[in-house]
């Protein structure tokens, strides 16, 4: 080749070279920036309003003071859509020019109507419900202020595809799509971000939660497997619980609440925003006669408890008091938070081997949080003890042990339950937009937890080893959401959890959502999750609990022998995570600006059951049928601490299930001041494998213990005059319960609630009246044999095996705000 025709090659590949430096500059030049805030009619800044381009990729989230940002933008008109729950949806022309920045200023106007609400809970990111890629929902600040009383969860009825189930007063167990037990902790709870679980047995904190629900600013339920993004006890679902920010809730606000069973409850509320700096205290106080009953349960399997006399000791006044405060630093949109709780609860607790009688159980909290739109800290402490709680069952026994010869006291103090579960746990969260890769949103995080346990050497493995419980784990996750087209997105997301005492974790999520206009979602997603073993499960460790019962974890693995001969009978497995894979699809949309419909339909397959409390063995069985336990830690024999041999109840993994259903609601508009809601489930357990159907004991653990069938309906009044109302009507099909010790029938029920408000402006109040389970039906019910099916007011039905029946409940209450 020539040295021209090689110089003319150099300079093409210049000239090449430069055209491609200059292409991003020259994209550059050709498009512009929108720039603007969002206020309500009152000109107060709007935050977590919606941003978009109408046809394009381009959305953003208004930030605390109501302002956005959208760069990149093509030159050009554009249509801007802005839109937040409780407001119209604002929509204008924005012209964007090459390299300048367009200002733009949006006054939305208020709609008293939250349909297609603004959510956090699905995706950990702030989003409509109308996109989220999960079954959600959220119960307002408003909604909870119309509920009278300590009873917030209340307003869970009608949430879409959540078993609701009411053991006492102020007490309830939630499940979702199946699979429930008398101490179930398949769906995860959240407290302002916090993980909300009992580290000594794995359940979720409940009504041990110090935040009052004066202080709440929403509730979000999220229902169907959630370990992507939250780990560990997110099976069936994610509880989360807001409380009130003091810049967005300032002032003053308290309530005094009465009704029947001597109910009393006063809670409080103090808040305000002093330059940078924002604070809050908030305090509650409850006390009533819950509703009560004695089970008497005698036989093969030995006496929990019995009604002869009122052995069991049980004391069904019930009281809570908690506590909740923070103080904050605000820089811009980024803030700074000390937070701290405590409650203290006394009442009936139950179990799947009976009832505890809770006597001052503490939950305390302190949480330090960083935060701002793109990262997200937090590190915190929690703290659970048992007081002087005690097991009932084990009363019952020790009193009939010591007849007359120690005092109740003394009883009780032998019974007790010691238990201090300490949480130590450290989060990291940020989020942020990849231009060249189709504006893909990423969210990715990583989590740490240290949990330290001890049950005063009583009833755990630390009574062998004299040390508290200590055990470590962590996680990292991620999720990205890609706009292959204006209208289709694309949401990958995965989780890796690593537990000291099992294999790692990994949790994926996959799936497509079609939006074919703005409000109207398709979804078809896969998800797998898992629910990890308790620190009950694996290291409980107490002989003879019970006369000549004793209860041990399963870490080591167990194996059963034959008495006569000690051959094996079964072995069981050291537990290890239950997993639940699911594919689900959905549609989610608002139509006509008036109707918003959700409805989902899944099919899930669980593996490796986690068992509740079973019998596995019996040396005193009769008939050559005696059979012993051996750990398989060192091939010895459960005993008691006198070798006295011991009946062996444990956990273990078995089976796998498979089961279908569908979740959908609805709400309808139909005036601004009258709205209607509803929801409905199905619900079906097609198989079961793996299953030894020679042990019934076995397919406790696959029981399905939830109804097949349920729907609510509500009607929701507001702004008529000075007053306000609505009613709820809940059906639920009657089904098989079968827990431990809690084996029985809980017949079909339907009930209505219903609920009026009337202001008092001049003294910034209201009057709130709700009467629960007004109306009931309910079938023939075994518990209450007196009674039988029957229909009317004042009816009581039964939700819980061995729990009490719930009748009428007539709350008065009055509440005032001051800002």
């Amino acid at each position: 080749m020539s040295s021209s025709g090689t110089l003319r090659q150099a300079w093409r590949a210049l000239l090449l070279a430069a055209v491609l430096a200059l292409l991003p500059a020259f994209a550059a030049a050709q498009t512009g920036t929108i720039r603007g805030t969002v206020s309500g009619p009152d000109g107060r800044a709007v935050s977590a309003a919606q941003v978009s381009i109408t046809g394009t990729r381009f959305s953003t989230v208004a930030n605390t003071l109501g302002q956005f940002t959208l760069g990149g933008v093509p030159q050009g008109v554009h249509r801007l859509r802005v839109s937040m729950p409780g407001f119209v949806a604002h929509n204008s022309d924005v012209t964007v020019r090459p390299g300048e920045e367009t200002l733009v200023s949006v006054r939305l106007e208020e709609n008293n109507v939250e349909l297609d609400a603004m959510v956090v809970s699905a995706s950990r990111r702030a989003e409509r419900r109308s996109e989220s890629p999960a079954t959600i929902t959220r119960v307002s600040a408003e909604q909870l202020a119309e509920t009278p009383g300590n009873a917030f969860v209340g307003a869970l009825k009608q949430a879409t595809g959540l078993d609701f189930v009411q053991v006492g007063m102020t007490s309830v167990a939630v499940n979702a799509r199946g699979f429930n037990s008398s101490f179930n902790n398949r769906m995860l709870m959240l407290e302002d971000g916090r993980i909300g679980v009992l580290p000594e047995n794995g359940l979720p904190v409940g009504s041990f939660t110090p935040i009052p629900k004066i202080d709440l600013s929403g509730i979000e339920v999220v229902v169907g497997p959630g370990s992507a993004l939250y780990g560990a006890d997110a099976s069936n679902g994610v509880l989360t619980l807001q409380s009130k920010d003091p810049r967005d809730y300032p002032g003053m606000s308290f309530e005094v609440t009465g009704a029947n069973r001597s109910y009393y409850d006063l809670q409080g509320r103090v808040a305000g925003a002093r330059g940078n700096w924002g604070y809050k205290l908030s305090g509650e106080w409850n006390s009533f006669n819950d509703w009560s009953n004695r089970i008497h349960s005698s036989g093969a399997t030995g006496v929990w408890e019995t009604s002869v006399g009122d052995t069991s000791g049980l004391d069904w006044n019930s009281n809570v008091l908690r506590g909740y405060g923070q103080l904050i630093r605000y820089a811009g949109d980024a803030q700074l938070s000390l937070t701290g709780g405590y409650s203290r609860t006394n009442g009936v607790g139950q179990t799947n081997v009976g009832r505890n009688q809770l006597v001052d159980w503490t939950y305390n909290v302190i949480q330090l949080r960083a935060t701002n739109p793109h990262w997200y800290a937090s590190a915190y402490r929690t703290e659970s003890n048992a007081g002087d709680s005690y097991a009932a069952n084990r009363y019952t026994t020790n009193r009939a042990a010591t007849p007359g010869t120690i005092s109740d006291d003394s009883v009780r103090r032998m019974s007790d339950w010691p238990s201090d579960g300490q949480l130590y746990a450290a989060e990291v969260q940020n989020n942020f937009r990849v231009l060249p890769l189709l504006n893909t949103q990423v969210t990715w995080g990583g989590q740490y937890r240290h949990d330290i346990v001890s049950s005063d050497r009583q009833w755990l493995t630390d009574r062998l080893t004299g040390e508290d419980l200590k055990i470590d784990q962590w996680g990292v996750y991620a999720q990205t959401e890609t706009p292959l087209l204006p209208q289709l997105r694309l949401l990958l997301a995965a989780r890796y959890d690593d537990h000291e005492n099992y294999d790692p974790q990994f949790s994926p999520k996959a799936g497509l959502l079609f939006t074919p206009v703005q409000g109207h979602t398709f979804r078809l997603f896969y998800n797998r999750a898992f629910k990890s073993p308790s620190t009950l499960q694996t290291n409980f460790w107490i002989p003879n609990f019970v006369s000549v019962f004793g209860v041990f974890g399963n870490r080591d693995g167990i194996t059963v022998r034959k008495a006569s001969d000690n051959s094996v009978v079964r072995v069981y497995n050291p537990l290890v995570p239950e997993r639940n894979t699911t594919w689900e699809a959905g549609y989610k949309g608002l139509i006509n600006g008036r109707l918003f419909v959700d409805v989902a339909g899944y099919y899930s397959r669980y593996q490796n059951f986690l068992s509740p409390l079973v019998t596995i063995a019996n040396p005193y069985a009769t008939g050559g049928a005696a059979t012993v336990a051996y750990n398989n830690a060192d091939n010895q024999p459960f005993v008691s601490e006198t070798s006295q041999p011991q009946v062996v109840l444990t956990y273990f993994n078995l089976g796998n299930a498979t089961i279908y259903g569908t979740d959908a609601s609805l709400g309808y508009i139909l005036s601004p001041r009258v709205d209607f809601t509803g929801t409905v489930s199905l619900l079906k357990l097609d198989r079961i494998t793996g299953i030894n159907t020679n042990l019934a004991t076995d397919r406790e653990a696959t029981a399905l213990n939830s109804p097949t069938s349920k729907f609510t309906l509500g009607v929701h009044a507001r702004d008529l005059g000075r007053w306000n109302g609505g009613a709820t009507f809940r059906y639920v099909n009657g089904y098989r319960f079968n827990s431990g010790i809690n084996k029985g029938h809980i017949p079909t029920f339907n009930t209505l609630d219903v609920n009026v408000g009337y202001r008092l402006p001049q003294f910034h109040s209201q009057l709130n009246l709700a009467v629960a389970n007004l109306f009931n039906c309910r079938a023939n019910d075994v518990s209450l044999p007196d009674e039988g099916a029957s229909c009317g007011f004042g009816v009581k039905h039964t939700e819980m095996i061995n729990m009490p029946a719930i009748g009428t409940m007539v709350f008065l209450g009055v509440r005032v705000d001051t800002r």
